[in-house]
């Protein structure tokens, strides 16, 4: 069983860091030519905090992962499922005034969606905003884990169950598309896209090879694909109808803009505008993070990687908090903190500085790589859950601090992180490779 983990081990890491090369490509070679100073600097940091989050990832695979199967897992499920259904309702009419079977009203036009949901957060007429936030992130640790614990746990599905999975699929689509955001959908794709991960990866312990056949595998190519095409697409959709159009942007108020020739063809400035958003959309954050590279460090207290934490805490106690940030230095600078991005290096520098950023990183990177032998060679659903959380961490790296921007994200993290953590293993899973 160790000879086939070994050959499974570095995966989720292999691909992350083919994906975060990925962005760093479409930032330094891409369609926007960046007016950096130290993009040297920016360059080395960041060869630093990735080989931070490789040496963390491999050196989980000298100890012993905590984390067993979870016995009680049906009832977190529906639980979970049925607190997803029925927060739908006051979910959607708190952040935009409307109710889920409105849905129809904005299939149209996403951007129309996006703008109505801006205006009624800021009217916030319903007044139940702060109610239904507190309740969201109550329940957040049960229903983050419908998607993960209906893949895991498929062959135990029962009739209530499915029906509980689509009702809670049902759920996350119709709040996305009535606030027009993207998040929803994405963190979704993740959630299964990684879930199946952990599921052939299991299997293939299980059977001690890939376990498989030719037509299971183009099938679930090609399911994926169809995702991935159809999540792409809407995402262009949401960019151009808040754009008003795929013509040449600026990002930032005209930090940067893109460069278009004058004889494009439709067809051309279509692509080339999805080039453009991708790299704006993937990348942009090393641009924040080259600005906040350049300022001086002032402590937040261990709430500055936590946009949640933070206001909070300037709200009660001190105002002065969120000023000693990086992210409001780099607004200062010129780059908003609430329009654009500066990854999450930024977040975590604001309590740390940025010379210990690499160890948490590192931090990160061992947790990362133990949840996955846990779930792996535990069959942990908890440790699927910190994997998958860790895994969204990891895909937003370039962007932001995910983990922490919201009260449902943070506490079902850290209640799914202390569960796993004071889990003992059923068996030895220390590999040495």
């Amino acid at each position: 069983m160790s000879s086939i983990f070994a050959s499974l081990r570095y995966l989720p890491l292999q691909l992350g860091m083919l994906y975060l090369g990925l962005t760093l490509m479409l930032f330094f070679f891409g369609p926007f030519d960046w007016p950096m100073s130290n993009g040297g600097v920016l360059l080395g940091f960041l060869l630093v905090t990735l080989l931070a989050l490789s040496l963390g990832y491999t050196l989980s695979g000298y100890t012993q992962a905590p984390g067993r199967p979870l016995v009680n897992w049906r009832k977190c499920y529906r639980l979970g499922a049925l607190a997803s259904i029925m927060l739908a309702f006051p979910s959607t009419y708190a952040y935009t005034g409307k109710w889920p079977w409105d849905v129809l009203s904005v299939l149209g036009d996403q951007g129309a969606a996006y703008q109505e949901m801006l205006k009624a957060l800021e009217a916030n007429e319903s007044g139940i905003r702060t109610y239904v936030a507190l309740a969201r992130g109550l329940f957040a640790p049960f229903v983050c884990c419908v998607i993960p614990f209906a893949i895991l746990n498929w062959k135990s599905l029962r009739l209530l169950d499915i029906l509980l999975l689509f009702g809670h699929i049902g759920a996350i689509l119709v709040f996305s598309l009535m606030r027009g955001t993207d998040r929803e959908t994405g963190d979704l794709l993740v959630f299964f896209g990684g879930s199946f991960m952990i599921l052939v990866g299991q299997a293939c312990i299980r059977h001690r090879r890939f376990p498989f056949s030719a037509g299971k595998v183009f099938a679930a190519t090609l399911l994926l694909m169809l995702l991935l095409i159809s999540t792409f697409a809407l995402f262009l959709e949401r960019k151009e109808a808040r754009m008003g159009g795929n013509n040449v942007f600026c990002i930032a108020g005209g930090v940067v803009c893109s460069q278009r020739a004058p004889s494009d063809t439709p067809l051309s400035s279509k692509m080339d505008f999805a080039l453009e958003m991708l790299t704006g959309y993937m990348a942009q954050g090393y641009y924040g993070l080259s600005l906040a590279l350049k300022e001086d460090f002032t402590s937040t207290l261990g709430l500055g990687h936590s946009s949640f934490l933070m206001s909070n805490y300037s709200k009660v106690v001190d105002d002065a908090l969120y000023q000693r940030s990086y992210l409001h230095k780099v607004d200062e600078a010129g780059w908003s903190d609430t329009a654009q991005w500066s990854t999450l290096f930024t977040w975590i520098a604001s309590d740390v500085g940025f010379p210990l950023v690499p160890l948490v990183i590192l931090v990160m990177g061992y947790l990362w790589g133990s949840a996955w032998k846990s779930t792996l060679l535990n069959g942990s659903e908890a440790g699927a859950l910190v994997f998958l959380f860790l895994t969204l961490s990891v895909l937003y790296m370039p962007a932001n601090n995910q983990l922490t921007q919201t009260l449902d994200a943070y506490f079902a993290f850290v209640f799914w992180l202390v569960v796993w953590l004071k889990q003992r293993s059923t068996r030895s899973t220390v590999v040495e490779v």
